[in-house]
């Protein structure tokens, strides 16, 4: 189907809920009333009077676009407590965002972000933009509020196109603006009645996607099939890719290494990807769980890490308005909610990937799941909704964890027993040899003296729980100049941690050194080779081939 038919139906589905009227009541008349409510707090911030951080904060917190849910709240907080803190060094970042002047949008995201202290500032694109887009609402109906999950989902269910991966908050914003426009112009084409504006816009996209979840969590009962592991159909997310293929697009060298990470869900219903960074193992386990659903729907990513508690991942309370009033409200975490999903559709797999899964708190994280992960038949009571809760089998878990990292605590023998282990380690597959699969893959044959010196390098590091990994050079435009600069700014720092106590071992591992000895040459000195700049560039810039 054509981006423009792909479009239409989008547009379309939603009509029968505008000519309902509900739309004005449901979707349209808070955000107009958050429009109103910021007119005080931006006349307040272009005129310089002292109550302005306080205006602000009130509209801010108050609405359901952020207070409404606790992390966006936080999130938004965050930013209003730097307004009440140093309102002098806040109001000329506020006044780039509200100015008068016909500043295009991008440029005021940019200038307002550019402004936030480092100790202020809050991590991702997408949590950054949530709060800053309502700002943004004081300037009108033309500059609507913004989620980043909403977004990207309608614009794969719609062909529309993403930005480009790692878009900052400016392009994502302004990527989302043009998709509302299209929206916009395909109504007009079609002769419908809405959306008319990029408010109106903003709000088919918010309804369509409400749906879609709809639609995924109440199918029929009578309808599903009975067991979890007869094939689900492929839903509106395209057809899922084989194994076969997915053992292409991850350069392995026998689709036997996914089967059986397969048959392992299947006995036990989880497992955990270990190895040392840069060896794909959460790029894998995110492609696999998708290939195994069907549907990216059907997977979920989350990320352990030390304060993260049983509250985040089971349920607890958390801060919320009540009645107007601050309170506390129960949530359930990504654990419940994929419980819930996959038991309201039990013919189709589900997955939640557990990135880093051993840099939290497993005891206090995981509390009565302990039990659930071995008898999925039987349930426990939960402790805040006092509720009786179990695991479906169509519920599968995949964990990820680093063995490079000597600060994390090692995973106890209950949780052990729980999970199947897979290696993910340089020397053996189906990592082993890697790096020449893709160099040969992408005609980068005269790089192939790369991965003879993370080889040899490796032999060299005192553990192969700490090894290089390949995808630290599997990234677009490789050249010997982008390796020079990866090994400098990336891999160094890597191997020097990994040698306490062992500065005078540095020099062994210089990379000029490193390629005249992986080519059999003798290696006189420790000089040149690795002592070329660059950019600096990480592991997870580039294409979806960075992979840790």
């Amino acid at each position: 189907m054509a981006v423009d038919e792909r479009i239409d139906a989008y547009v379309t589905r939603v009509q029968e809920f505008i000519d309902s009227g509900d739309l004005d009541s449901e979707e349209m008349q808070y955000k107009l009333d958050t429009i109103e409510d910021f007119r005080d707090a931006r006349n307040a911030v272009l005129s310089g009077r002292r109550e302005w951080p306080s205006l602000v904060k009130k509209v801010l917190l108050s609405n359901n676009l952020v207070g409404g849910h606790y992390r966006a709240r936080a999130t938004a907080k965050v930013v209003t407590d730097w307004f009440e803190s140093a309102p002098q060094e806040a109001l000329p970042a506020i006044r780039a965002l509200w100015t008068d002047n016909e500043t295009p949008t991008g440029e005021r995201i940019s200038q307002f972000l550019r402004q936030v202290p480092e100790n202020v500032q809050f991590k991702g694109a997408g949590t950054r933009l949530r709060p800053v887009s309502v700002l943004l609402m004081a300037l009108g109906s033309d500059y609507p509020p913004f989620k980043i999950t909403e977004f990207h989902s309608a614009y794969e269910r719609t062909g529309y196109g993403s930005p480009p991966r790692g878009a900052d908050e400016a392009t994502e914003y302004e990527h989302a603006l043009a998709f509302l426009d299209q929206l916009i112009e395909r109504a007009k084409e079609l002769d419908l009645k809405l959306p008319r504006d990029r408010l109106q816009a903003q709000s088919v996209v918010w309804m369509n996607e409400r749906a879609k979840q709809s639609d995924e969590e109440e199918e029929p009962a009578e309808e599903a099939p009975d067991t979890a592991t007869e094939a689900p159909e492929p839903d509106a997310e395209g057809p899922p890719i084989s194994l076969e293929a997915l053992t292409e697009e991850l350069f392995f060298e026998d689709v036997e290494h996914l089967r059986r990470i397969e048959r392992l869900l299947e006995e036990k219903r989880q497992v955990i990807f270990q190895g040392p960074p840069g060896t794909g193992k959460t790029y894998v386990a995110k492609k696999l769980a998708e290939c195994l659903a069907g549907a990216k729907s059907r997977v979920r990513l989350i990320q352990f890490h030390p304060s993260y508690a049983y509250e985040d991942f089971v349920q607890g309370f958390r801060p919320d308005i009540v009645d107007g009033r601050p309170g506390f409200v129960r949530k359930d975490g990504p654990l419940v909610e994929m419980a819930e999903r996959a038991k309201g559709a039990s013919g189709a797999k589900h997955f939640l990937v557990i990135d880093e899964i051993n840099r939290g708190n497993l005891s206090k994280v995981l509390g009565e799941l302990y039990f659930l992960l071995e008898y999925r038949d039987e349930k426990m009571r939960l402790q805040y909704s006092d509720a009786d809760f179990s695991l479906p089998p169509n519920l599968y878990i995949i964990g990820t964890m680093n063995t490079a990292d000597r600060s994390i605590a090692l995973v106890d023998l209950a949780l052990r027993r729980r999970f199947s282990f897979v290696e993910f380690y340089p020397d053996r597959p189906p990592v082993e040899g890697l790096l020449r699969r893709w160099l040969r893959r992408e005609d980068l044959g005269h790089l192939n003296w790369v991965a003879d010196v993370v080889d040899h390098a490796n032999g060299k590091l005192p553990d192969r729980r700490a090894a290089i990994g390949p995808s630290y050079f599997m990234r677009p435009g490789l050249d010997e100049d982008a390796v020079a600069r990866i090994w400098e700014h990336d891999v160094r720092p890597y191997i020097e941690e990994q040698l306490p106590g062992e500065h005078d071992r540095l020099d062994e591992f210089n990379l000029g050194r490193l390629r005249r000895e992986a080519a059999g040459s003798p290696a006189p000195d420790a000089e040149g080779g690795d002592e070329q700049s660059g950019d600096e560039q990480t592991p997870e810039s580039g294409s979806d081939d960075a992979r840790d």
